[in-house]
């Protein structure tokens, strides 16, 4: 056993690209994407998990939002029970007719302070159901699909892994 440990040690260093790609591909498969909302219409595709009170989510959602001709995004809900307003935030999001009006609505803080008064949606539900289970934590959380990455938290070279900048 331990020499399988110290081999596998010794293979990281080559292989671990390609090991890391491989875990997070595995990870996709187990993400139903006919849940998620999809907003954009490009060939590059993002999977995230947003917070509908989260300050990083707006900043990445306003840099997102010009490039939705070029990016498909699969955005799944994870509000947070410390944060009151994002649970109303999120039904409102999920059960929308318009989904990217809600979305952008939301994230443009135009709701801040007075969050619709809207029924439970089970889509947010089950939007919290997929993020525990591949254990998100923290918002935003994000995988680009063309290099098989997780991305935690706000970064701005996501525009550039995703091929639009």
């Amino acid at each position: 056993m331990l020499m399988l440990v110290l081999v596998f040690l010794l293979l990281i260093p080559a292989f671990g690209g390609d090991l890391y790609s491989e875990f997070v591909r595995e990870q996709v498969k187990e993400i139903p994407l006919s849940k998620a909302i999809v907003v954009g219409n490009g060939n590059n595709k993002l999977i995230t998990f947003i917070n509908p009170d989260c300050p990083h989510c707006r900043k990445e959602w306003e840099e997102l939002k010009p490039h939705l001709n070029r990016i498909k995004i699969y955005v799944f809900l994870f509000p947070f029970k410390t944060a009151p307003e994002s649970y109303p935030k999120a039904f409102y999001i999920a059960c929308s007719k318009n989904k990217l009006k809600a979305l952008d609505e939301v994230l443009s803080g135009k709701l801040d302070g007075n969050p619709p008064k809207v029924k439970e949606c089970p889509l947010v539900y089950e939007h919290i159901n997929i993020a525990q289970k591949l254990g998100v934590r923290s918002t935003p959380y994000n995988i680009v699909l063309k290099e098989y990455k997780i991305i935690e938290g706000y970064n701005p070279e996501l525009l550039k892994l995703l091929g639009v900048r």
